[in-house]
């Protein structure tokens, strides 16, 4: 398996890429994953670069911290940070566990979103990031808050990252939370 980056040469595989999802599915056929004014795509192939088992999409935002100051909403910044806007696994592979680590298993899932948090920390040293943050959708809280250490936005917290009106998880995590490979 080998993750890189999107380009117009990928383009013909993402007809068969159906994550059950017609949004994110819709994201990487529809050449919005190519527009980098959208972020970056990275995907996920197989071994023979003929099939995407997945991929994932990041761009940049802002943390603030809400302030209510004598009945003025106030917005102070808490740091940098990389939105995953997308990371899904195709149908075909999802569920599909690739270790067991001490007892953990890792799945396909893991794989790509570590993967994904690899890129960040090296983007980190260009860049100030201090948060990840994501919309999870049902389907992936589990991969992000309990088998990865996500946690739920504080009431107080804003992102300058468009929400969705699908019914989603607003979580983060510190960039100093993860763990370097």
């Amino acid at each position: 398996m080998n993750v890189e980056r999107y380009t117009k040469e990928y383009e013909t595989l993402t007809k068969d890429f159906e994550c059950g999802n017609m949004v994110i599915n819709n994201f990487l056929k529809k050449s919005n994953a190519l527009d980098e004014n959208q972020g970056i795509t990275y995907i996920l192939l197989s071994d023979e670069k003929d099939v995407i088992i997945g991929y994932y999409n990041i761009e940049v935002g802002r943390v603030d911290q809400i302030e209510d100051i004598s009945g003025h909403v106030m917005y102070k910044p808490m740091g940098g940070t990389v939105n995953i806007n997308y990371l899904a696994i195709d149908s075909k592979f999802q569920g599909t566990q690739i270790a067991e680590i001490r007892g953990k298993k890792i799945y396909l899932g893991d794989y790509l979103l570590r993967d994904c948090e690899k890129r960040i920390l090296r983007l980190r040293k260009e860049v100030g990031i201090v948060f990840v943050t994501l919309y999870s959708t049902e389907q992936g809280y589990h991969l992000y808050h309990e088998r990865n250490s996500y946690e739920n936005f504080e009431e107080d917290m804003s992102t300058f990252v468009q929400e969705s009106d699908q019914k989603c998880y607003k979580l983060y995590k510190c960039v100093d939370d993860i763990i370097e490979p």
